[in-house]
């Protein structure tokens, strides 16, 4: 049975922000939500507050295009 993993906001920030110091981190552990070690779980709350939080740092076509990517992953499960 593969372990389930609740993500918080942050996060999910720190890798699509690619914030450091925890990227790397964050990065790893959606690896092994794409190979089928885990499942990942978010809150439905997760991606509007996402896109909030990325807006301040990227342009609005930018913020779409990286939600878009992130929403399609098959792992994720709100």
């Amino acid at each position: 049975m593969k372990r389930k993993v609740f993500v918080d906001t942050d996060v999910i920030y720190d890798l699509l922000a690619k914030r450091d110091p925890f990227y790397l981190q964050s990065a790893r552990l959606f690896t092994l939500a794409d190979e089928g070690k885990i499942q990942i779980y978010i809150s439905a709350l997760s991606l509007p507050n996402i896109h909030y939080l990325v807006s301040k740092v990227k342009s609005a076509v930018e913020v779409k295009q990286i939600l878009r990517k992130f929403k399609v992953i098959g792992m994720l499960r709100l």
